[in-house]
């Protein structure tokens, strides 16, 4: 008898969802295995970035930044946060 998993339940955008159901239509695989070898993609992708930093290197790069928009005078729209985020996580 195989062994059972937990479940855990996650919220997703419409769009997200309809990519999802797209690419497991076109491979046909369940949405659960490709939610599972996203997350196990993406959390290797995540544990290299910070071993290559090292563990102080994402808190390094923040301080650096010296608290660069924090207090703005022109508010960000969330376009621009996020275009932000990425620049850092390409650059940091």
């Amino acid at each position: 008898m195989p062994t059972q998993t937990p479940t855990i339940s996650i919220r997703l955008p419409e769009a997200a969802r309809l990519s999802l159901d797209r690419a497991a239509k076109l491979t046909r695989r369940s949405r659960s295995f490709l939610m599972q070898e996203a997350l196990a993609r993406h959390l290797a992708e995540i544990v290299g970035e910070q071993t290559r930093r090292g563990p102080k290197g994402r808190l390094t790069t923040l301080l650096s930044l010296g608290g660069v928009g924090a207090h703005s005078a022109v508010p960000r729209s969330a376009a621009d946060v996020d275009q932000h985020i990425r620049w850092l996580r390409d650059n940091g």
